[in-house]
């Protein structure tokens, strides 16, 4: 009678006893290694997402912010530019009125020596035409 075959009994023994350590040393410490790096990657997704979310936020306030500054700009621009219309007019106003006062004021000058002047014409002629006469008739009038 002869043995049996007891090689195949010693490589399911060595196979079992390298799973038991491959499993001990590597199997598990790099599935907790994946798992970690799932629960990293998971983590991190969650992140960005609550950062792209904060993100939307912010821009959204900032527009809502540069549109309100904007605004007010445009409301602080057309009250100067109202401003500085009603001193324009202002100061023609004050222009128009002065000019109208030296136009009166010259117009009165003028006429005053427009009537001295014709007196002094009217004064001028007679003694004027009294010389004439004088010169035409040869003699002295009185």
């Amino acid at each position: 009678m002869q043995l049996p075959d007891l090689s195949l009994l010693l490589i399911m023994v060595l196979f079992w006893a390298t799973y038991a350590v491959l499993r001990a040393w590597d199997f598990k410490p790099l599935g907790a290694i994946l798992d970690e790096r799932e629960e990293k990657a998971a983590t991190a997704t969650a992140s960005l997402s609550a950062a792209l979310e904060k993100e939307k936020e912010t821009l959204a306030e900032i527009d809502r912010r540069l549109t309100d500054a904007r605004r007010e700009a445009v409301t602080a621009r057309q009250a100067a530019r109202a401003e500085a219309n009603a001193e324009r007019q202002r100061v023609l106003d004050a222009a128009r009125e002065k000019a109208r006062q030296a136009t009166a004021s010259a117009q009165e000058k003028l006429e005053r020596e427009v009537t001295a002047a014709r007196a002094e014409l009217a004064k001028g002629a007679r003694a004027t035409a009294g010389e004439i006469a004088a010169r035409a008739l040869g003699r002295r009038l009185a």
